[in-house]
């Protein structure tokens, strides 16, 4: 007799109350319903249920913070004892049968019934509208979330519930089997076809089901809505008047076909309060001549849907606060249209097993980033669709040896029944992506070949062949702190590596059929290896992905974080996760999450000042990083666009450098001008405990002028010399701060690695920095991390918590090199290169400085640099 050790787990899970959880408590909670439920239980059986268990209720999550407007009446309170949590009391119990621990799912109501609080009560009489946002982090259980808020939303009386889901046939569907799973529980690919309700049953529909309560789901796992197949429902709509649900595609056509089935099929809107819930709702439009993805109209459908309805509800969903219905429209007055979540904003938190950007690439938790630096000769960062690699470089082979081990590990850990997930993008092209699967679908029929072969042989024999010599020197390299050892693993391989499909998920491929994870077809689980490009960047979620290779050219802020498939949740396994990018990708990425988690914090200040959704949208709108989403979102207009940003208190760096040898010359030369004209004044003071060249009382004119001619590289946007010099120009004629600090960075003692020949003669007293670059920046090089200065450089001239109300300009000579041994590796300027930073003001005399500076954002030159990277028609022909 085989213990249902999972069963077993969720019936504990549910009796546990979510107070005073002891270790002695779940021991003897196991025991008891263990051999109630199998006799037979072992010792060691029930010890993986108890760790399974603690594991779950040692992950917490904060409630996050919200913006409302004035307009708010809570309601929810007063109405609890009436309401009915069917729906709600089926998807708490699928959750915690899920893994969700019992902390977890009780934060989740208490979000969740916030979120539900701040919607309309359904029940209220005449016409009202309700438009909020919750932001939450990618792959963090958005979909988990506003699941939640559905099943109480119908609990409450919410008769129909639209949800869009993106753009693509395979997000949808994706999106679909989760709806069904957790809100409905029926296989919607099944509900026309002559089979018992027993076997449609998914989900909570396992937990109770109950016709008469059951949603109509007008859509299915199959099928985006058509007015024929909805009209088949009709019947089950009159007899039982259910809650609709309808899981749609973000399309014009679809939206359209939408609208005039319910304005024609007898319901009545009136009384039919709706929620309509707008998945991913940041998506910037794709570049594509395609009227069905058109923003413009698709925003026209949706306003249009809304009104349709007396008793509406928008609701969208972001995974960035960079959501473009914030920095897309051309002014602030443009933001506050139709679809601005006028009415709150919500951010979610994420639990603390949560797998984000701060843990990966800023605090290096899981040690889990690895340097690609061998692509060059295989695929160019930027190719055309006609190179066609013809082999997978030893980064890439390396990745799917890896890939194969943590498929090992997971066995002999008890988790082989689950799926497991491989990541390959590496080009928007489908028939590189073609290419890329043949390719590695080949090398890896090779490994299936040797380990089928040598594997049963005794370690040493086996290891004769080079092929499993290459797996085990992984291993090696990898996964010697895993708790089994190389005899282990060789003994499991076969089993591993026998089930591994590689799948390609594009316009060429049956996306819908390929990424199927259903329990139904797939109750063992897969273990895929999945070579796409725009499928993967669009909200798809790869099961178990543990293994990520990444090699894509983009500086998109969206698609970035879209392409971050890699985000969320490694229960048991995130010790074996690796992500195998750039250097360029990964200094994008910590930017990145730096970026986010700053808005984040300024989301809870205001939060705390009890300010206004309008009020985070301008935030927003005028955070210094909302230049390149603009930048990338305004592209293809090929028009002037101007957007105001605060620099106030903020550090300004030429992150980016010319590599033009006459530009880096002239730089130079004008650094030295400056320096001789600041000594000529006689500005130099003493610093304290620095040995750096420090000025003081500097008139602001100097400054302008050596910003004014400095070559700035067009992609280190806020350094833009015309934006910054008009902004010195404003702080010292409206906010009368016309003196500045300025140091000329010396480093003490003189780094003896340092290999370059300064040519200026006032410049060679000061000893250069050593910086590491990557030399992938168009016609210039990046700093690694996109940062100049080094520790507290930035405050070098302010007593410890003296607030800046001097800005400061920082000069530094550099020795830039390309690796991280500088000792192997040439200077890529001989003689040297200049940059700098400014660190401006937050305050004058004790007042905040309110004044923004204008930016014209370089559409055409980004355009021109980065238009190849954006998908086209070509990418999402078949996927729509």
């Amino acid at each position: 007799m085989n213990c249902n050790l999972e069963q077993i787990e969720h019936t504990v899970s549910m009796s546990l109350d979510g107070k005073d959880i002891t270790h002695a408590k779940i021991v003897k909670m196991v025991n008891g319903i263990g051999k109630v439920m199998c006799p037979e239980i072992t010792g060691n059986e029930i010890d993986v249920i108890v760790k399974n268990i603690e594991s779950k209720h040692q992950i917490t999550m904060s409630l996050g913070f919200t913006l409302v407007d004035q307009s708010h009446k809570p309601w929810l309170t007063d109405n609890k004892e009436n309401i009915k949590w069917y729906y709600w009391n089926r998807y708490k119990q699928l959750l915690i049968k899920n893994g969700f621990g019992n902390t977890v799912v009780g934060k989740m109501d208490i979000v969740t019934d916030e979120i539900l609080d701040l919607l309309q009560d359904p029940k209220d009489e005449g016409a009202w509208q309700r438009k909020g946002l919750v932001v939450g982090h990618v792959q963090s259980g958005k979909t988990a979330n506003y699941a939640a808020v559905v099943c109480k939303a119908l609990d409450a009386g919410y008769r129909i519930v639209i949800i869009m889901a993106g753009l693509l046939n395979s997000l949808r569907k994706q999106t679909q089997g989760r709806v069904d799973s957790g809100v409905i529980g029926l296989d919607s690919s099944l509900m026309l076809h002559d089979i018992a309700v027993a076997g449609k049953l998914v989900g909570v529909g396992h937990f109770s089901h109950e016709e008469k309560n059951c949603p109509v789901s007008i859509t299915t796992a199959d099928a985006d809505f058509n007015k024929s197949t909805a009209t088949q429902q009709q019947a089950a709509i009159a007899q039982f008047k259910p809650p609709l649900i309808f899981v749609v595609k973000k399309n014009v056509s679809i939206l359209k076909n939408l609208i005039d089935w319910l304005k024609n099929n007898n319901t009545n809107l009136n009384d039919s309060p709706m929620l309509l819930i707008d998945d991913e709702s940041d998506h910037a439009s794709i570049n594509t001549k395609k009227d069905d993805l058109d923003p413009t109209r698709t925003n026209e459908r949706i306003r249009e849907l809304l009104k349709l309805f007396p008793k509406n509800v928008y609701l969208g969903y972001t995974a960035t606060p960079f959501a473009n219905i914030f920095i897309n429209p051309d002014t602030p007055e443009e933001m506050m249209n139709d679809l601005f979540p006028e009415n709150f904003i919500k951010t979610l938190d994420a639990p603390s097993n949560y797998f984000g950007g701060m843990e990966l690439f800023v605090n290096n938790k899981f040690n889990a980033i690895r340097e690609i630096v061998d692509y060059a000769d295989f695929l160019p960062l930027k190719h055309k669709k006609e190179q066609l690699p013809g082999f997978i470089p030893e980064s890439l082979k390396e990745s799917i040896r890896v890939f194969i081990l943590v498929c090992a590990i997971r066995i002999l850990r008890d988790d082989g029944s689950k799926h497991n997930s491989m990541l390959v993008n590496i080009s928007r092209f489908t028939g590189i992506q073609s290419q890329i699967r043949i390719l590695i679908h080949t090398y890896l029929s090779d490994l299936k070949n040797v380990v089928s072969n040598y594997c049963a042989l005794p370690v040493e024999e086996a290891q004769k062949n080079n092929l499993v010599k290459s797996i085990a020197e992984t291993y090696n390299k990898e996964f010697l702190a895993v708790e089994f050892d190389w005899r282990e693993i060789q003994a499991i391989l076969n089993k591993a590596i026998a089930r591994i499909e590689v799948i390609e998920v594009n316009s060429s491929s049956n996306a819908e059929k390929n990424i199927d994870y259903s329990e139904r077809n797939y109750p063992n689980g897969r273990h895929l290896i999945t070579i796409g490009g725009l499928s993967l960047s669009r909200g798809i979620t790869l099961e178990g992905l543990s293994i990520s290779y990444f090699l894509r050219n983009s500086i998109m802020y969206d698609t970035l974080m879209q392409m971050g498939r890699w985000f969320g949740y490694r229960p048991n396994y995130e010790d074996l996760c690796r992500i195998y990018m750039t250097e360029q990708a990964k200094g994008w990425y910590e930017y990145i999450a730096n970026a986010t988690e700053e808005l984040r914090d300024e989301f809870r200040k205001m939060d705390d000042l009890k300010k206004t959704p309008k009020d985070f949208g301008l935030c927003v709108r005028n955070h210094p990083d909302s230049l390149i989403v603009t930048a990338r979102n305004k592209m293809r207009s090929a028009k002037t666009v101007v957007r105001e940003i605060d620099l106030t208190g903020r550090l300004i760096e030429t992150s980016r450098l010319f590599t033009d040898s006459e530009k880096v010359i002239f730089n130079l030369e004008q650094a030295e001008k400056l320096l001789v004209q600041l000594e000529k004044e006689n500005l130099k003071k003493e610093l304290r405990n620095t040995n750096h060249k420090f000025f003081a009382n500097v008139p602001a004119d100097f400054i302008g002028d050596f910003i004014e001619v400095f070559h700035n590289h067009p992609e280190s946007s806020l350094t833009d010399s015309k934006s910054v010099k008009e902004y010195v120009q404003v702080l010292a004629e409206e906010e009368g701060i016309d003196k500045w600090n300025v140091l000329f960075v010396n480093i003490q003692p003189k780094d003896k690695d340092v290999d370059v020949n300064i040519l200026q003669d006032n410049l060679k007293l000061i000893n250069p920095g050593i910086r590491r670059t990557v030399s992938y920046c168009t016609a210039g090089i990046m700093l690694s991390q996109r940062k100049l200065g080094s520790g507290n450089i930035d405050r070098v001239d302010l007593k410890e918590n003296e607030i800046r109300e001097t800005p400061l300009l920082m000069v530094h000579i550099l020795d830039c090199r390309t690796t991280k041994n500088k000792k192997i590796s040439n200077p890529i300027f001989p003689n040297g290169v200049v940059a700098y930073g400014i660190s401006f003001p937050g305050e004058k005399n004790g007042k905040k400085i309110t004044k923004l500076t204008t930016y014209q954002v370089n559409t055409i030159w980004m355009n021109e640099q980065y238009g190849s990277t954006v998908e086209t028609d070509e990418d999402i022909e078949g996927e729509l």
